[in-house]
């Protein structure tokens, strides 16, 4: 007996020996599933590749005290408007550490389809890496500090004041800055960073321990909606990237409108669906008048005249009416009469609309039933992208739920970002965008957003963009053109 469990336990052993010896060479280059996947980057090493292809582009030894091993490295492809800064921040990397493990790479000349060795955090000397002398900043505003706000989902560095200069980087949350100057508005600060860098961000996604007051204007930048030195009447080639509020439009969008393109949806139209914040004559409608400037913002000029017609919307549509929630624009009882019989106002304003694209700012009127707002929104954008329209959700900017019945705070519009990825659809983060207005952008009531005193809601430049319904109108048109650039022309 003991003979023969002595022989199955060397069984067992040979087994155990036998599985844990690699079969492949390739084991020794899976990658690490705990750094993360941007786009661009492979998933995994495709199993063609072999081990002499990758050792020919790994860093070489030479170069670096401790080289990583093979396993420890993987290679991103350089995407357009990528940096290496902005790679090392995605992959949540010390910047020495990009740079070291890429010895052939300018980090200043970075291109499309450029090849960059992405190491394990950790795993590369940076010790012997030198830096050419940055060159100080010759001013920073004494006594103030500043950093890039919390929950902004990162900020971007420009070359210039404007959103139509070029994006040098993004910033993530919490990011330390010396501030430099500002615009005469103080709409843009020039800021430089710890390693010399420098460039201009929006001020409103900055907390500062001061006045801004005491910060110099810088002589060369243009207050906010008057144009660069360098402006040309022609819109700019590089367009701008979506700021935080907005988020990326994704293949989805695409597909959603392919599916609306063979059901007879017009792509230069756009439904709206909300309440009185929607229906108010202060929202867009003075874009059908050619009422409006667009101060700094001409690159979205071509998207008022592709959309011509779908602006003045806001006075017509069945399902933007005042005092509607999600459960009314569900509901047939409040379709108008000149609609089919049956239809709710979200189906009559699809079907009469035929749109591409639906902007869905609705929750305010679901404070007192919020315990089923994600039921009732859920069936409105499905019913939204079974007609072939891509949803755009916008999130709100009171939190009347938590004020007036008990919700956690900020509630809604947790459901709405959340629902935004689940669905892989946009969203318009309104509340972001709003939320360092005076008065947050409200009217007395908290919840009404306000307009100038001149009532120039589209006028895109000085005092105008201190009100909601001015944010309102240019957040959802650059919402719009992102859309139309990327989908629909």
């Amino acid at each position: 007996m003991i003979g023969a469990e002595a022989g199955g336990i060397l069984v067992l052993v040979l087994l155990y020996l036998f599985f844990r010896i690699p079969t492949s060479p390739l084991s020794v280059i899976q990658t690490p599933e705990a750094l993360p996947t941007p786009t661009g980057f492979p998933s995994a090493t495709p199993a063609s590749t072999t081990i002499s292809a990758i050792q020919s582009t790994a860093v070489p030894t030479a170069t670096l005290a401790a080289a990583p091993t093979i396993a420890a490295m993987q290679q991103y492809t350089v995407q357009d408007g990528d940096t290496l800064w902005g790679i090392a921040v995605d992959f949540h990397l010390n910047l020495d550490e990009l740079v070291a493990a890429n010895p052939k790479i300018n980090p200043d000349q970075l291109f499309p389809g450029d090849i960059v060795n992405v190491p394990a955090p950790g795993t590369v000397d940076v010790s012997q890496i030198t830096r050419q002398p940055t060159a100080q900043p010759a001013q920073i505003a004494s006594g103030l500090s500043a950093q890039v706000k919390m929950d902004t989902g990162g900020l971007r560095l420009r070359k210039g004041p404007g959103l139509d200069q070029d994006v040098i980087t993004k910033l993530p949350d919490a990011t330390q800055l010396n501030l430099l100057a500002r615009t005469a508005d103080s709409v843009w600060l020039e800021i430089s960073l710890s390693d010399g860098s420098r460039g201009w961000v929006m001020s409103g996604y900055v907390e500062v321990s001061g006045n801004l007051s005491s910060i110099a204007i810088a002589k060369s930048a243009p207050t906010q909606g008057q144009p660069a030195a360098n402006a040309t009447a022609a819109p700019p080639q590089s367009v701008p990237r979506d700021e935080p509020y907005l988020s990326a439009v994704s293949a989805r969008a695409a597909a959603i409108f392919k599916v609306g393109q063979a059901m007879g949806n017009r792509a230069n139209a756009f439904a709206l669906i909300g309440d009185s914040n929607t229906q108010n004559p202060a929202f867009l409608q003075a874009l059908d008048q050619s009422n409006y400037n667009l101060g700094e913002y001409g690159y979205l000029e071509d998207t008022i005249k592709f959309f011509r017609g779908s602006f003045a919307r806001s006075q017509s549509s069945p399902a933007a009416v005042g005092g509607f929630n999600t459960t009314k624009v569900l509901d047939p009882a409040n379709t108008p009469n000149w609609c089919n019989k049956g239809e709710t106002p979200l189906s009559c304003e699809l079907r009469s609309t035929k749109p591409s694209v639906a902007l869905i700012l609705l929750g305010t009127g679901d404070q007192h039933t919020w315990q089923g707002f994600e039921g009732r929104y859920r069936t409105i954008i499905e019913y939204t992208i079974n007609q072939g329209v891509i949803p755009v959700l916008i999130t709100k900017g009171d939190t009347l739920e938590s004020r007036d019945n008990n919700a956690t705070p900020g509630y809604i519009n947790a459901i709405i970002a959340r629902l935004s990825r689940e669905y892989d659809v946009p969203l318009l983060d309104l509340h972001l965008a709003i939320a360092n207005l005076p008065n947050t952008g409200f009217n007395a009531d908290g919840f009404h957003y306000n307009t100038p005193p001149d009532g120039k809601s589209c006028y895109f430049l000085g005092d105008s963009m201190r009100y909601g319904y001015t944010i309102r109108n240019l957040t959802a048109l650059q919402m719009l053109d992102a859309i139309r650039r990327q989908v629909l022309t």
